[in-house]
């Protein structure tokens, strides 16, 4: 990341310190099924989903069965996930019965083998045809994290992909419903993906008294579908944990988001052209004006709103979305296995921290949004650049770095802004780390805030360090 101005700490706002403004750009949260699935499907077919490993008419009638045309187009689509390869089809199609690119694409990579002319592409395939393509897969991606078996199947079993449909029933010959296809390939990506140490590590922390144990995840609050799956550390201290800790509840406090976009809102006679300079107004109207929307649907928006408006735009430019974002992906696994989810901070009070700003503050929060760059006469996007720079520190575990970002950042950066959105607010979510910690209560707390409240001289790990307590990163 070689770009480095007085703009960039204000950038980081969105994607490292406040959760509320980002959800308030998705489009709508994150999608559900269309039809009604299995209580224990759900979560699979998100994460198949969020790695696109089918078309999205395929994430619906849960119930029906696979035919074989569509496992071939299953198949080959997680090979070119896993491999980063594309696959040409064989260029002598063998059969009479289908030209059906997946099917042709299945057949060049010899992950089917079939006898004559005829594919039967519309027959109805077994749990025990999955997982023999699936072990195929996974043997032509990467042969040597199955080891040799000459027993596919139980390759598959054994390597927790493949689960019985009750005690001692793998139910082989049953036929295999979308739901139950859908949710063996989100685990063979997953088992391939933590197999070859490509899972995401994150910044994960874990702080102690010598009793119990708190759990502390920075988190990016927009990201791609690039970050998941997450490390086996994170995954595993969430699932031990008895409570989510959050900044703020975005999937379920629709009050609190009710009540920011009211604070967003001129209630007099104000206008946002009144109240930044009129160059400030001329870019903003041109910005949003060229991404489709009507400018005069945002004239009673206030200055710091119409700055988060503006950094909403350049995330979608991006392919970046809230709703891929780290903190909403773990709210949502905590409501899916009824883990209670806590705010440290609440929707309000972010809205009202960003409300109370100065009209000054307010207009170079705008204006640090509507900065363009250029490099060779090729607009950059800033915000999505800053953003994928973090990330990528992200998946890496590199926490040193980050800190470093940070701290070159909020000394380039405005003052009186960084004071307001770190100072207190670390202290405050510091001293919330330790009233967990000491909470007689026995539970475990898993504590997900913007991992640049994590890092410098008024972060929560030096704070809880210089409390005396036992502070581990646990993915390096």
């Amino acid at each position: 990341m070689k770009r480095n101005s007085k703009f960039l700490s204000l950038l980081l706002v969105l994607t490292i310190v406040f959760s509320s403004f980002s959800i308030a750009f998705a489009d709508g949260g994150q999608d559900t099924p269309k039809d009604v699935a299995s209580d224990w499907a759900v979560e699979y077919l998100m994460e198949a989903e969020i790695q696109e490993l089918a078309d999205e008419g395929y994430f619906s009638q849960f119930k029906e069965g696979v035919t074989r045309s569509e496992l071939a187009n299953f198949a080959t689509t997680l090979y070119e996930k896993l491999s980063g390869k594309e696959v040409t089809p064989i260029s002598s199609n063998p059969f009479k019965d289908t030209e059906d690119k997946g099917v042709l694409k299945a057949i060049a990579l010899e992950l089917i083998t079939v006898e004559g002319d005829k594919f039967l592409p519309e027959e109805i395939v077994t749990r025990e045809d999955v997982a023999v393509i699936i072990y195929n897969v996974i043997d032509k991606c990467e042969p040597s994290i199955l080891g040799d078996s000459k027993d596919k199947v139980n390759s598959i079993v054994s390597n927790g992909i493949l689960k019985g449909k009750s005690n001692n029933n793998l139910g082989l010959s049953d036929v295999c419903t979308r739901e139950e296809v859908l949710s063996l390939f989100a685990r063979a990506y997953d088992f391939v993906i933590h197999k070859t140490d490509r899972a995401a590590k994150g910044f994960l922390w874990e702080v102690s008294n010598g009793k119990n144990s708190v759990y502390v995840l920075g988190s990016i609050h927009v990201a791609d579908s690039s970050v998941y799956p997450f490390s086996e550390s994170i995954l595993e201290s969430f699932d031990k944990s008895d409570a989510l800790a959050v900044e703020a509840d975005i999937v379920g406090d629709q009050e609190g988001l009710q009540y920011m976009m009211e604070k967003a809102i001129y209630t007099d006679d104000n206008t946002l052209e009144k109240n930044v300079p009129p160059e400030t107004y001329k870019a903003f109207v041109e910005k949003i004006s060229a991404a489709g929307l009507d400018p005069k649907q945002f004239e009673k928006v206030k200055p710091w709103y119409a700055g988060f408006l503006v950094q909403g735009l350049d995330m979608q430019d991006a392919s970046l979305d809230a709703t891929m974002g780290i903190d909403f992906n773990l709210m949502t696994k905590a409501m899916f296995s009824n883990k209670e989810i806590l705010e440290i901070e609440g929707i309000k009070f972010q809205a009202d921290l960003f409300d109370s700003m100065s009209n000054e503050l307010q207009i170079s929060l705008l204006e640090s949004s509507l900065v363009e760059v250029k490099e060779n006469d090729v607009d950059v996007n800033v915000q999505g650049e800053v953003i994928k720079y973090m990330l990528d520190m992200w998946k890496k575990g590199d926490m040193v770095e980050f800190e470093k970002f940070m701290e070159k950042n909020n000394q380039e950066g405005n003052q009186e802004f960084n004071k307001m959105l770190f100072n207190k607010r670390n202290e405050n979510m510091s001293n919330k780390v330790e009233e967990y910690l000491n909470s007689e209560d026995g539970e475990t707390y898993f504590v997900v805030v913007g991992a640049g409240h994590l890092v410098g001289d008024t972060g929560i790990i030096k704070a809880m360090k210089d409390k005396g307590y036992t502070v581990k990163q646990l993915t390096k």
